[in-house]
């Protein structure tokens, strides 16, 4: 019933909604890959930036607590990080171990309240993605530091927000937290009526709204009411449609494309790093109409297990990578910066296409085509061109063996398209 509501609610309150999706990617390979988009109305002023270990992170001050004292850390592991604001304050990132933490925006969290009396030994930690990022290794490490904090509610939503037509001044972020590791675990964090929840997500993809407990029922329930069915997805932007549409998509994720290709010849990780871009896609706004003026300010892809994140922007679609394996994270010179949206926005191939030794074939005349249709290879092909006749004939018997080979590869693809997908129900 929950699940029911949730969907007829969506279209008339989830489109108002600061929408972001992350998800990690289901695969057999040893690859570990992850990807996310970060939507909002508002200009995050994002930047990428190096945070060596040993950084001094002074953490932010507290909602409803004007009195909570000052908390200052190192990092004892170097990440690298998406900042709110040009701040050393993460949304996103990726640490030297493989291990990434996300925040999303989530109406209704409620985090707990600060006690002061036991900050001297549960300091308050209020920039929570910037502190696991700086401090575990996986996702059960997060499990266990967690409960030697508290995790509280910032102030950061009162920067930058006001002055945004149409929109009121936020006084805060709510927000939830997706995590993934190296070795491919994942987990949630909530802050629900004043506690905090900490769920495993063998699914790997969170969204906004509802809250994840219940975005799990929505699945459940597709189920229930599909079957065994994933051939139509829903269309829409909001949360749970998003949610929905990576879930059902990234359950196929692993199936291949046809072999021997020229589009499927990729190494293992770029093709797991293709993969989730392809998913990713699925759910990046495509036009202001759809979120009132907002966009997808960044998309995001981690390579858990190679160190490396790959990123581009709203309007630099060009893919950037960082290599984490070729950074000195123990220099504190390496904290470096650049804006998401910097770099190239394009690449000029043109001095590449002038230098290439390749060009296409020439077609012969159709009458060559109509007998070569109707087996008459290479007596033919020897009238046209009797000058070479042992080139010739290899060449029109290559055609020929490979128009033999497409008539195979569409037969063998007719019959693939009327198998049933192979199914796994996620929860």
């Amino acid at each position: 019933m929950l699940a029911s509501l949730w969907v007829l609610a969506a279209s008339a309150t989830l489109s108002l909604v600061h929408g972001c999706s992350d998800f990690l990617l289901n695969t057999t390979s040893d690859q570990v890959v992850s990807a996310r988009t970060m939507d909002f109305y508002m200009d995050l002023h994002n930047l990428v930036e190096v945070i060596p270990r040993d950084t001094l992170v002074q953490e932010l001050p507290v909602r409803d607590c004007p009195d909570c004292p000052d908390y200052a850390w190192r990092t004892k592991l170097g990440f690298v990080a998406f900042n709110f604001y040009q701040h050393n304050t993460a949304a996103d990132g990726l640490n030297e171990h493989g291990l990434s933490a996300a925040y999303l925006y989530l109406v209704g969290s409620a985090y707990p309240a600060p006690n002061t009396t036991d900050a001297p030994l549960r300091p308050i930690v209020s920039s929570i993605a910037t502190y696991i990022l700086g401090n575990f290794a996986t996702v059960a490490d997060v499990k266990t530091g967690l409960h030697s904090v508290q995790l509280v509610q910032s102030i950061l939503g009162l920067e930058g927000t006001d002055g945004v037509e149409g929109y009121a001044p936020l006084d805060s972020f709510p927000l939830h937290l997706s995590v993934h590791d190296a070795t491919g675990h994942s987990i949630v964090i909530e802050f629900v009526r004043g506690s905090v929840r900490i769920y495993d997500n063998p699914n790997g993809v969170l969204t906004n709204e509802p809250p994840f407990e219940d975005q799990l029922a929505i699945l459940a329930h597709h189920d229930k009411t599909a079957g065994t069915t994933d051939v139509s997805f829903p269309g829409g932007y909001d949360a749970v449609e998003r949610f929905e549409r990576l879930s059902l998509l990234n359950r196929h994720a692993n199936a291949h494309f046809l072999a021997n290709t020229s589009y499927s010849t990729a190494t293992p990780d770029q093709a797991a790093v293709a993969a989730a871009l392809h998913l990713i896609n699925t759910v990046t706004i495509p036009t202001a109409v759809v979120e009132d003026g907002s966009a997808t300010q960044y998309t995001f892809v981690r390579d858990h297990k190679n160190r490396r994140v790959f990123y581009r922007s709203n309007e630099n679609q060009v893919l950037k990578s960082i290599d984490l394996t070729k950074i000195d994270f123990g220099n504190p010179a390496n904290r470096k910066a650049l804006p998401v949206e910097a770099g190239e926005w394009h690449v000029d191939v043109t001095a590449s296409v002038l230098d290439s030794t390749l060009h296409s074939a020439d077609m012969p005349p159709r009458s060559v085509v109509e007998g070569l249709l109707q087996g008459k290879f290479v007596a033919q092909a020897n009238e046209v061109m009797p000058h070479e006749p042992v080139k010739v004939d290899s060449f029109w018997t290559g055609v020929a063996v490979g128009a033999t080979g497409a008539a195979i590869a569409f037969v063998v693809l007719s019959a693939r398209k009327r198998q049933p997908l192979e199914y796994t129900p996620l929860v």
